[in-house]
């Protein structure tokens, strides 16, 4: 950092969901002697709101926040030029897999398992006040090369993480940094060396397994790609984002049934989240997958029936699938949500004739031009009715 924290002067962010966190770790620093400013949050969105309005030392963070938890606000900071190296305490109840992870891939400086005690919390704030002051070497020299990486001169930052490793040559961090320089400078091959040796001494360092699926993605190796990808989400479902978009690209190849695979794992590891369902349904929707679109979106209108909004949408899914039956079916539902939508009556009529029912289609499209007798495609469909 470009400053020295006073630990005792210094204003700290604590960010929990229950005021009662809040007040007792306040209290234990006021006890403590450790800083002069307290910002009290509620959640994640407000914490980072905070941390890009006002200056702060130090945060302390809980994990599990609504709207955006610790992890979400602590890759923010990691993230932001200006904020990555503030020193992040995080507050847990977890002590499984998935966190440690994150902890590793996000660079938390401490983490403390709850409940929070005196001693605990000061020499966890202590230990990461003063490596904010006098990093470690390793630490020094993996934010360099972060600074060279920013103006872009990559061969530095290799080199500086390349000291980095021979400061610390039992941690994983200079290793799959070292292989993330080689795979922006686009040299493949060393690239592939470094991940690999950071993936194999630390079984969790999902940034590894994350860079070598990009690796082999660059190199259309879609076998190789897809076995890191679900690795690293299988090791920490927030790289579900990252998953997803893989299996977005494999769509965009036309590699259906592998994307397919990845999206099913994404699906089960977010624990069939609805809102995941949907945005990949509408991905597919448009790009090619509508097989797979309709089945997500059945899939949430049976699971929350009351998605009226889905049903036009699923209806035209099924249409364009030749699934005259059950398009008819969606769209018949849609049209008594809303009875004068011209959009949906069209489609009903088109079904209808596909399903050899000139009549019906008559009787719909001679509504729609009831109503707008320009209409050029219904008049178009009417003759196909006689």
């Amino acid at each position: 950092m470009a400053f020295m924290i006073d630990i005792v002067k210094m204003t700290v962010l604590i960010a929990d969901d229950m005021p009662g966190m809040v007040s007792s770790i306040r209290s234990i620093m006021k006890v403590l002697g450790y800083g002069k400013k307290f910002i009290p949050v509620t959640n994640g969105q407000e914490a980072w709101r905070i941390l890009k309005k006002e200056p702060v030392d130090i945060a302390i963070l809980d994990y599990n926040m609504p709207v955006m938890n610790g992890v979400e606000v602590l890759s923010r900071i990691r993230e932001d030029r200006d904020l990555r190296d503030l020193p992040v305490v995080m507050v847990t109840a977890h002590s499984h897999q998935e966190f440690v992870a994150e902890a590793a891939e996000s660079e938390i400086d401490a983490y403390i398992l709850k409940p929070v005690t005196v001693k605990v919390l000061g020499d966890k704030v202590l230990h990461v006040v003063e490596n904010a002051n006098n990093p470690p070497p390793m630490v020094y020299h993996l934010q360099q090369a972060r600074r060279f990486e920013d103006v872009g001169d990559i061969d530095a930052a290799i080199d500086e993480a390349r000291l980095a490793m021979k400061a610390n040559p039992k941690s994983s961090r200079p290793l799959r940094e070292l292989g993330y320089y080689y795979f922006k400078k686009n040299d493949l091959k060393e690239a592939e060396k470094w991940l690999l040796k950071a993936a194999q001494m630390n079984s969790l360092d999902v940034f590894a397994f994350h860079y070598l699926g990009e690796l082999y993605l660059k190199r259309n190796d879609i076998d190789k790609a897809s076995r890191y990808f679900d690795k690293a989400m299988s090791i920490s479902p927030r790289h579900l984002t990252r998953g997803i978009h893989f299996g977005k690209i494999l769509v965009q190849k036309q590699k259906i049934e592998k994307a397919i695979q990845v999206f099913e794992k994404a699906l089960t590891l977010s624990k069939n989240d609805l809102k995941l369902r949907e945005e990949i349904a509408s991905f597919c929707i448009e790009t090619g997958a509508k097989g797979y679109g309709a089945k997500l979106l059945e899939s949430i209108v049976r699971a929350d029936p009351k998605r009226k909004d889905l049903l036009f949408k699923l209806g035209v899914a099924l249409e364009e699938i030749g699934k005259h039956s059950k398009a008819l079916s969606y769209l018949t539902n849609a049209g008594k949500e809303d009875r004068d939508n011209l959009e949906i009556k069209m489609h009903l009529a088109t079904v209808n004739l596909a399903l050899g029912r000139p009549i019906r289609a008559e009787k719909i499209l001679k509504e729609v031009l009831k109503v707008d007798p320009k209409n050029k495609k219904a008049k178009e469909l009417l003759k196909k009715c006689v």
